[in-house]
């Protein structure tokens, strides 16, 4: 039997699903939104939600209505709706394989497309919007951050910082990225995750430090990668998701609600 941490239970009568169409330029593709049915007029800040490798699944699904049940929009990006379904993840060779058939342009120009249909929409407020991602999501979250794509902060749970080579997919290294960083980045790492070192986590805080950007870093002691996934007992740690998503939240209520 699969249990769920307290803060995961989600009053679904507060929220309202539907779906948005966004144009990338080549084709017509829409995400999922979930809205608070409590609005605003002007509309309500909105976070993009960027999928870890294995794409839109069960706790996906549930960290949206989650971010939606604290007032916000979120709207769910799928990476692989071209392809009608999501990879094979089944063991790391194939978790590797799908890292690098996933084409970086591709999915920063989808998540720049879906700011420009979230700035029209009009239950969203076009002038706060956010973007939230796990894992390679992380990543897509504070590149799409130096993309100067609109954002107002980005949230990285365990992105990656740098690649082992560059390819057509992977162009540029996320690190090589950091003097472009455009708006507030708050990142969650954990200290026994084995695809990021410490020394990758110090030379990104240097590389952010040297460019004066605007960062916030948190390092959860025991933590592995992907220690946010309630569904995978050997990797989650429940004190650790609880803090971080409570420092995500007052993050997105600062930079995107203007709370102080």
């Amino acid at each position: 039997m699969m249990l769920y941490p307290a803060s995961m239970v989600i009053h679904m009568i507060n929220i309202a699903t539907t779906e948005i169409d966004f144009d990338t330029g080549e084709q017509q593709l829409s995400a999922r939104l979930a809205l608070p049915q409590e609005r605003h007029e002007g509309g309500v800040p909105t976070v993009i939600l960027l999928p870890a490798i294995a794409g839109v699944n069960d706790y996906i699904s549930r960290t949206a209505e989650r971010l939606a049940a604290q007032g916000y929009g979120v709207a769910v990006l799928d990476y692989y709706q071209r392809e009608g379904q999501a990879p094979d993840v089944s063991s790391p060779e194939k978790i590797g394989a799908a890292v690098n058939a996933l084409p970086d342009p591709r999915v920063l120009r989808d998540i720049s497309s879906l700011v420009k249909a979230l700035h029209d929409h009009p239950d969203c407020d076009g002038s706060r919007i956010g973007a939230l991602g796990f894992c390679i999501g992380g990543m897509y979250a504070f590149l799409a951050g130096t993309e100067q794509s609109g954002l107002a902060c980005a949230v990285d749970y365990y992105g990656a910082i740098k690649y082992a080579e560059v390819s057509a997919n992977k162009p540029v290294s996320p690190i090589d990225r950091v003097p472009d960083l455009a708006v507030p980045l708050l990142c969650h790492f954990g200290d026994y995750d084995r695809l990021i070192s410490a020394k990758d986590r110090e030379e990104f805080a240097a590389a952010m430090q040297a460019a004066q950007r605007q960062y916030e870093m948190f390092v959860y002691h025991g933590a592995p990668h992907a220690f946010d996934e309630d569904f995978r007992l050997q990797v989650f740690r429940p004190a650790a998701s609880a803090d971080a998503w409570r420092r995500s939240v007052a993050f997105f209520d600062f930079h995107l609600r203007g709370k102080r």
